[in-house]
């Protein structure tokens, strides 16, 4: 099962990001079904995070737990130099599922 595409678009809408990963589904062994999922949001620099980050959690409406992670920009670019970084590792192991320059 793919992941809502409304969920990704709702990102979209709350933050106005820059690039959005994918980078953790847990799901059920016996049904494959989604039962949590984590989302790294790269922002504009300047963008208010803790604001974005409240009306993530406060305006998705499923039924299973989300995590999100954000970073600007320019952190982003920073900590994606470090292979050893949290940033780079979810650039690693995610998967793009939107990029405003697309």
């Amino acid at each position: 099962m793919e992941f809502p595409q409304e969920v990704v678009q709702e990102i979209v809408h709350i933050c106005s990001p820059l690039h959005v990963l994918l980078y953790n589904e847990k799901r059920t062994l016996s049904t494959d079904k989604l039962k949590a999922a984590s989302f790294c949001v790269v922002i504009p620099n300047g963008s208010d995070r803790d604001a974005m980050l409240r009306a993530l959690y406060l305006s998705i409406d499923i039924e299973i737990p989300l995590n999100f992670t954000l970073y600007t920009a320019e952190e982003w670019e920073e900590l994606n130099d470090d292979p050893a970084s949290y940033a780079a590792w979810i650039g690693r192991k995610g998967r793009a599922v939107y990029d405003a320059e697309a």
